[in-house]
């Protein structure tokens, strides 16, 4: 089968990844379901891996590996008492803690992680819903309360484009946002937008002078944002939450368990001290990977029923050669996409 390698860890995308046109077909397991990918939609874990900054994501055969975790496409084979049957239109997302083997013709996952897709929706745009989309439901449902005011970092990545709609119908009263991309951010639902490269969120004249918000969530920023949040006073100090959907460092490294728990437990304690500090708003780091039964069926109808729509990246859907697989890595690389990056199978 056809796939793109990463022959090592780096950030030089043009040295690292190429194409192969004879990889093996994956031999599916019990349990697993065999699909045929339709499209893989990248996200910042994608280029996490291939940097090598966190151990606990290395592929566990090293390299090279497959890249891409979040796929959409059709079932060609299953476990005989499976739900799923050859010829099903499905979504998946991948194995926790890495995203592995998406750029391929074909994929071998684990039956849990995956769900049937809509026939209403198109397969390049299905793939984009198991990482971001369910990251983006579970923080709106679990943190924004109806009337809540709500700000988030980051609104027009991939997570936010979801995200701000999802604040929206859960009743939010009023939405900003710091992007870039104004137009698209009041087109899903954001009543301020405020742009980074020009103004600081933490000194904009019209949010300072409004009531404070109840709920942060950064996407984008890290611990500055955190301090920005208390400091600037925007934020409830009684009974305001600040999600961060980020670590502390965008650009964290972590080459061994020390390293490691030196990047998580300040954020773990954080939000343990932020609880009973009543002079202070909560600090919660969200996991929104974390899947519970029904969580992806519940995904893809919040767009079937209209309370979501997808937003790609302008320059998606990319074609599945080395020069578009390229071209996605280095925009996730840049951290400047607005809405999803996809790579499309599909003829």
């Amino acid at each position: 089968m056809k796939c793109i390698l990463a022959s090592a860890h780096g950030e030089d995308i043009d040295s690292l990844i190429s194409m192969c046109d004879n990889y093996p077909i994956p031999t599916r397991k019990k349990g697993q379901v065999l699909i045929k990918v339709s499209a893989c939609a990248l996200a910042p874990g994608d280029v996490r891996v291939l940097a090598g900054h966190i151990f606990l994501q290395e592929p566990p055969g090293g390299c090279p590996y497959i890249p891409g975790g979040d796929v959409s496409g059709v079932v060609v084979e299953a476990d005989a008492t499976s739900r799923f049957k050859a010829g099903d239109l499905v979504v998946a997302m991948f194995e926790l803690p890495r995203p592995l083997n998406g750029l391929a013709e074909f994929i071998a996952v684990r039956e849990s992680l995956v769900e049937l897709a809509s026939t209403n929706i198109p397969l390049v745009e299905s793939s984009t819903l198991t990482s971001s989309g369910l990251s983006a439901m579970t923080a709106a449902n679990k943190y924004c309360c109806e009337g809540d005011r709500v700000l988030v970092l980051g609104g027009s990545g991939g997570v936010g484009c979801f995200l701000i709609q999802l604040l929206k119908a859960r009743g939010a009263s009023f939405i900003a946002t710091t992007s870039t991309q104004r137009e698209l951010m009041l087109k899903l639902g954001a009543d301020v937008v405020i742009n980074y490269q020009n103004e600081n969120w933490f000194e904009n004249s019209d949010l300072l002078k409004g009531r404070q918000f109840d709920l942060i969530i950064d996407l984008a920023v890290g611990y500055d944002a955190w301090q920005k949040a208390r400091h600037s006073k925007l934020l409830k100090t009684s009974g305001g939450k600040f999600v961060a959907m980020t670590s502390d460092n965008a650009l964290v490294e972590a080459h061994n368990w020390w390293q490691l728990t030196t990047v998580f437990v300040p954020m773990q304690w954080r939000e343990l001290w932020t609880r009973f500090w009543p002079s202070c708003p909560a600090y919660i780091w969200h996991n929104g990977l974390d899947v519970k039964p029904g969580d992806l069926a519940n995904v893809t109808k919040l767009v079937e029923d209209g309370t979501m729509k997808i937003v790609l990246d302008p320059i998606s859907p990319l074609t599945f050669t080395e020069k578009g697989v390229k071209q996605g890595f280095a925009i996730m690389q840049k951290r400047c996409a607005h809405g999803k990056v996809v790579v499309s199978m599909q003829s």
